[in-house]
């Protein structure tokens, strides 16, 4: 059998079928006396395309690329027709799965019900009792509800939950309990608010409100009539409302359904879905984003790859610099999996980077920065532009994640553009050229990645 050139090598993807959101990931104590990672995700085993049967997958990791026994962790009860989003929470000791149950009538207003896990996290058992918040009542007006997201408050327990009424309003919903079983309805903790920009959507999906730094953050995935791009802000929470300083995006597509956790460290980290579609007699589709760190620069949300990333560089395949940058491009061939970092005086005028192969051009990256922006597209990936800031002597730097079929870009700043990709498998070759007279190649890296997936 011919090797996939699109299966990623260090991104995570399900051996087979369907993969969408990330959800629930937990480091904890294992019986060994160390610790290890849980990742939980969306999944349709059956083929690769979604369904409203989707179920929850499992995989387990030391660290956060090197994801291992992906299995079944939770699938639909004979009175649920799917296990969609949640979270989890661990309660005396026993972890529970939070999540979204769904039934085939009514799958856009989600009920809330409970799994917990043995002492192993290996077998979740739906709680017996049925889902403990129903589909809401017609006189609410929701015609979405879903994905909640619980953490611990003190004596209580918060739980957010993405919302869309019947009119196309989006909002995020509060519940507060004492026992995870019997929950209070705090009403909106955050919708848009009027004269002030915010992220527009029809559902805001997958909410995750939590401390960053000094600060209160909000994330959203952004839903209107499909998947958009992944929005949050900054501000203030009183345990009832959220007030955003200044709503942005964290991601645009095909970033989708970010989810936030605590590494084994402490610090706020991030996965997202990497949206794509199936090809005609693939045996799989969906992907999971490189961990991301975030952080806090003035009013926004800031993403960088997780250190566990570079734990995956090989050694050094390639490198240039210094040296001056025209026009006439500098070319490379570089591996299918790759990790490529530079830095760039643009001396005022723009950067190009471009990946190719023998079939054709596979991607444009253009680092712009007067304008403050990287721009990310393909043929098969639709612009997208993200913020660039240049370094206070105005040299730029960007790192390139190549692994076969995707392509995250982080732009200095704190941004990432991410683009899904149809190579053949032949040899790939990158060109960076610039257009300002007087630019400088500060370095250049090119790092070989290893291959862990699949």
């Amino acid at each position: 059998m011919t090797a996939d050139p699109r299966r990623p090598g260090y991104h995570f993807t399900s051996p087979a079928g369907w993969i969408n959101d990330p959800l629930a990931v937990t480091w904890h104590d294992d019986a060994e006396g160390g610790g290890r990672y849980e990742l939980f995700y969306q999944f349709n085993p059956e083929a690769p395309v979604w369904a409203p049967a989707c179920r929850w997958g499992q995989a387990t990791a030391q660290d956060l690329v090197r994801w291992l026994d992906p299995r079944t962790a939770l699938e639909p009860g004979p009175d649920e027709t799917g296990c969609w989003s949640g979270s989890l929470v661990v309660d005396g000791g026993v972890p529970v799965i939070v999540y979204t149950s769904v039934l085939a009538d009514a799958p856009g207003q989600g009920r809330i019900a409970l799994a917990a896990g043995d002492p192993g996290w290996r077998r979740w058992t739906p709680d017996p009792a049925g889902p403990v918040i129903g589909a809401p009542a017609p006189e609410l007006g929701l015609a979405h509800l879903r994905d909640p997201y619980v953490w611990r408050d003190g004596e209580r327990w918060r739980m957010v939950v993405g919302a869309g009424s019947t009119t196309g309003q989006p909002s995020v919903l509060q519940w507060s309990s004492a026992d995870l079983r019997s929950w209070t309805s705090d009403g909106v903790v955050a919708e848009p608010e009027p004269g002030q920009p915010g992220p527009g959507g029809t559902v805001w999906e997958c909410p995750q409100l939590f401390r960053l730094d000094d600060a209160w953050a909000l994330v959203v995935s952004v839903w209107d009539e499909m998947p958009g791009a992944v929005a949050c802000a900054l501000g203030t929470y009183d345990g009832r409302r959220f007030t955003a300083r200044n709503w942005h995006r964290l991601a645009p597509g095909p970033c989708y359904a970010t989810t936030v956790f605590l590494d084994a460290e402490g610090r706020r980290c991030a996965f997202s879905w990497l949206q794509e579609t199936a090809d005609a007699g693939g045996d799989w589709a969906g992907a999971i984003s490189v961990p991301w760190l975030l952080g806090v620069d003035g009013d926004r949300v800031v993403v960088r790859p997780h250190p566990d990333v570079d734990t995956l560089r090989t050694g050094v395949h390639a490198r240039q610099g210094p040296e001056p940058l025209a026009a006439d491009p500098l070319v490379l061939e570089v591996p299918a999996c790759a990790d490529v970092v530079l830095r760039v005086d643009p001396a005022g005028g723009s950067l190009q980077l471009t990946l190719d192969e023998a079939a054709g051009r596979l991607l444009t990256v253009v680092a712009d920065a007067a304008a403050g922006q990287m721009r990310i597209s393909g043929p098969d990936a639709p612009e997208s532009c993200v913020l660039l800031r240049p370094e206070p002597d105005g040299a730029v730097e960007l790192r390139i994640l190549l692994d076969a079929g995707i392509v995250e870009a982080f732009p200095g700043g704190g941004a990432v553009a991410a683009a899904r990709l149809r190579p053949s498998g032949g040899a790939l070759r990158m060109s960076l050229s610039a257009a300002g007279e007087g630019a400088r190649l500060h370095d250049l890296v090119v790092h070989g990645m290893e291959r862990v997936i699949g």
